[in-house]
């Protein structure tokens, strides 16, 4: 499986989507990263993909948006 990985912020941790699969005309939900760094998988993902939000969940961050320099999740110990 080979996807396109988006990391977004949506208002409540980072949501991840594959735009080149569509779901109701929106890109799909792949995964959920919780402010805690705690990631849900919503539909199946190539391991390498699997890989790669599991590193952004671990090593990763953005903030709010370009005005509002809030952390999206919790800040590496």
């Amino acid at each position: 499986m080979k996807e396109d990985l988006m990391f977004c912020h949506l208002g409540n941790g980072v949501t991840v989507c594959d735009r080149l699969r569509k779901e109701h005309g929106d890109y799909m939900n792949i995964a959920h990263i919780s402010y805690e760094r705690n990631v849900t998988y919503y539909n199946p993902v190539s391991e390498e993909g699997r890989k790669r939000i599991e590193h952004f969940a671990k090593y990763d961050n953005m903030t709010r948006s370009t005005t509002q320099s809030q952390p999206v999740l919790k800040p590496i110990e």
